[in-house]
């Protein structure tokens, strides 16, 4: 039997920012099998309950936790408001029968999902009743919080219509989910589109990071040359004993310390050029030269 319990579970829904409701017993209630074998579960499953849209919480809260003849049926009940009712640490038999899927850590086998994924049944009857927009950011941020805290990537979930397609069809319908998101009908049940969840999923998930800090300015440069003014150029050569030169045409001054020249590369990025018109950014990008070219870069100094 499995092991892990999810004890933290009802935190964590209070760390996404939303309204929570312990259900009594939840800590250790499970399926048959138990809690989930370490490294499980490997995604979140959404589920609407198919309940009509007049249900009484309290009475849905209870089918879920002990009243199906299957219960528990799912981790989580996602009421019509927006609240979290925490109803199972353990697995449970929310999935039934379905195909093999691959999550970032892992396959689930068929017919498997009952102790590879933790469950979330929303309140939606799934003929027509709109999904307020506070209930899809409900749905997203307990999916997002859930899959950060188990090691996951927002995007390891399905919809059970996914995993058992010619039996289930929830989350459904598309057409009446409120908000900007708007999830693609794949069916004529108005099932919404895997796809479509998981780029939100990851989409909501994205943070922006704070602006990198500004580098440190390099040390200024020693030495016997001028910075050069507005877009000059500066043209690079060694003579035939390897001593560097640089010139403009005017004058060329000579540097025999090469970690010294470096930093001058790094000083004045995309001024220096050898003699083929090359951008030289540091020693080794120096060509070496006869007398006459290492006279055309200018006069001694």
């Amino acid at each position: 039997m499995g092991t892990r319990y999810l004890t933290e579970l009802a935190n964590w829904c209070r760390e996404a920012g939303l309204n929570v409701v312990e259900y009594d017993g939840w800590k250790t209630r499970a399926r048959s099998s138990g809690g989930f074998d370490d490294g499980k579960p490997l995604c979140i499953m959404w589920h609407h309950t198919a309940s009509p849209k007049y249900s009484a919480v309290q009475n849905e809260a209870f089918f879920i936790a002990q009243g199906s003849n299957v219960a528990p049926v799912a981790n989580l009940f996602l009421t019509r408001d927006g609240t979290v009712y925490v109803i199972a640490a353990g697995a449970t038999n929310t999935n039934g029968k379905g195909q093999s899927m691959v999550f970032s850590r892992g396959t689930v086998p068929k017919d498997q999902m009952n102790t590879n994924a933790l469950g979330i049944e929303a309140a939606n009857d799934g003929v027509g009743e709109p999904w307020s927009e506070r209930m899809i950011d409900a749905y997203f941020k307990l999916n997002n919080k859930l899959t950060e805290k188990l090691g996951l990537r927002p995007s390891d979930l399905s919809s059970h219509q996914a995993y058992a397609p010619d039996r289930k069809i929830d989350p459904a319908q598309a057409g009446v989910v409120q908000g900007p998101w708007k999830p693609r009908s794949i069916n004529t049940y108005g099932s919404w589109s895997l796809n479509d969840m998981r780029a939100e999923a990851e989409n909501r998930a994205v943070v922006i990071p704070p602006p990198e800090p500004e580098p440190d300015l390099p040390p200024p440069v020693p030495g016997p040359l001028p910075p050069p003014k507005d877009d000059d150029m500066l043209v690079v050569a060694l003579d035939k004993n390897g001593t560097a030169w640089v010139g403009n045409g005017v004058t060329r001054t000579k540097i025999t310390d090469a970690p010294v020249f470096d930093r001058y590369c790094l000083v004045w990025k995309s001024r220096f050029v050898n003699t083929n018109q090359q951008p030289v950014t540091g020693w080794p990008n120096v060509v070496k030269v006869d007398d006459i070219t290492l006279a055309s870069l200018g006069k001694e100094v």
